[in-house]
């Protein structure tokens, strides 16, 4: 390994992050990636000044009628045409990306010989891609594309001619991008597999004396709180919804403790204004993307964490972890929004990490009729939450009573395929990503 991320350090290259303000799920990307790159290797971030991104992702989080919207462009036809129109609108805007690439390269004494650029927002990578030759020629340097895809989803817009690789979760979302690809006679790109890139902090074996503690903040037996995570998301979406079933918990139980984690912004200021009056409440409030990011990590690194309630967007792929590692609290899953959320779940069903939905179903109804629930998976990692603030706190209260958190946290045993598959389940994502880098440029 050593070997080949020796590249990385390579004085004539520069690598570049790039990230666009369209929720957090591509800056904890990046973040990931960061902090699994090698010592003495210092990266530029460089962010989209595109404030239409944060402003569409907004509306389409919590409009109703706009998220429908962007929900029937994800799928068929219209994703063709919307995918055809939105990649030619990116590649005609691509004046600023230009002028603040070239404006890093021109500020260095000596000009790189090779720029590596990781792209984990399909619009940046877009634009990347139709500017990649001019600034090849324009500078006389290698410019290497790399887009890490950042859900599990094999959406048309992932696919990004002229990129160098393009990595993504799983071999059913490659084969798909792949076919859709040649269906349409567009460019081929090269597309790789590797496990979903997770931070190194949330990999972290846990001593004995913590895992002890997660078990017994699910045990309901003991009396220790119960430590739980929530990270709010930047749209501020399911925000009331998320009030109720907190306020709801607490009512069940005092042991009950929220770690909840948001940015500081006009949409959120009213809710973070409601939790403050809430002493079972630790806000950590941030005032921009990254210290949201650093905020989220420090919650795990300060406290030994059994639960997490979020949405299943980029978050669910915390379900590769173990229950001995740091980040591996058991996750609690809100209603997906979005088809990258709906995909982002069947990974995990796929691989046995939650319950399919049969099972899911008979868990809401053994927790409605408060009888025993025996057909536990050894692999589950997570669970769906019933829509009803009440229900909510009704089903976590009957599987804490159930051990049903208990099971998953004690006897956890991931499935094994002895296959391909099993590349796509390992918690060491980016570790496999900056090899397969390595590799490629060396």
């Amino acid at each position: 390994m050593d070997k080949d991320l020796s590249v990385l350090k390579d004085k004539s290259l520069v690598l570049v992050f790039t990230y666009a303000p369209a929720g957090l799920g591509h800056l904890r990307v990046t973040d990931a990636l960061y902090h699994g790159l090698p010592k003495d290797t210092v990266p530029i971030l460089l962010g989209s000044q595109d404030k239409s991104i944060s402003f569409l992702h907004r509306l389409t989080s919590i409009h109703p009628f706009l998220r429908g919207v962007m929900e029937w462009t994800q799928r068929g036809l219209p994703e063709d045409i919307f995918t055809a129109f939105y990649r030619q609108y990116l590649r005609r805007r691509t004046r600023l990306i230009y002028e603040q690439l070239v404006t890093i390269l021109d500020q260095r004494i000596d000009l790189p010989k090779t720029v590596l650029v990781i792209s984990t927002h399909f619009g940046l990578a877009h634009q990347l891609a139709a500017i990649k030759e001019k600034i090849i020629q324009d500078k006389k340097i290698r410019l290497i594309l790399i887009v890490v895809v950042t859900d599990d989803s094999p959406q048309h817009v992932w696919y990004v001619p002229g990129t160098d690789l393009t990595f993504v979760p799983s071999y059913k979302t490659k084969a798909a991008l792949l076919d859709y690809g040649k269906k349409k006679g567009l460019e081929k790109i090269q597309i790789e597999v590797a496990s979903y890139p997770l931070s190194p902090h949330f990999t972290q074996e846990l001593s004995k004396e913590a895992l002890r503690i997660r078990q017994d903040q699910l045990d309901a037996s003991q009396k220790i709180p119960i430590e739980v995570s929530v990270p709010i998301s930047g749209a501020a979406a399911g925000t009331d919804i998320l009030t109720e079933s907190v306020d709801s918990l607490f009512q069940r139980s005092t042991r009950f403790l929220f770690h909840m984690v948001a940015r500081s912004t006009p949409y959120t200021q009213a809710f973070i204004r409601k939790m403050t009056e809430r002493p079972y409440v630790k806000l950590h409030v941030s005032t921009n993307d990254r210290e949201v990011v650093d905020g989220y990590e420090d919650i795990y690194k300060g406290n030994i964490i059994s639960l997490e309630i979020t949405k299943p967007s980029e978050q669910a792929f915390k379900a590769l972890l173990s229950p001995k590692q740091r980040g591996g609290a058991v996750l609690l899953f809100t209603k997906p929004v979005g088809r990258q959320e709906y995909d982002n779940l069947e990974f995990l069903r796929r691989h046995m990490m939650i319950p399919n939905a049969d099972e899911q179903k008979k868990l809401w109804e053994a927790a409605e009729n408060n009888r025993p629930f025996n057909q536990i998976k050894k692999s589950w990692r997570g669970i769906i939450l019933p829509e009803s603030p009440k229900k909510t706190a009704d089903f976590v209260w009957w599987c804490l009573k159930e051990r049903i958190f208990s099971t998953m946290t004690t006897i956890f045993q991931p499935k094994k395929e002895n296959n391909r598959e099993d590349e796509e389940i390992n918690p060491d994502g980016v570790r496999m990503i900056w090899e397969k880098v390595g590799q490629f440029i060396g």
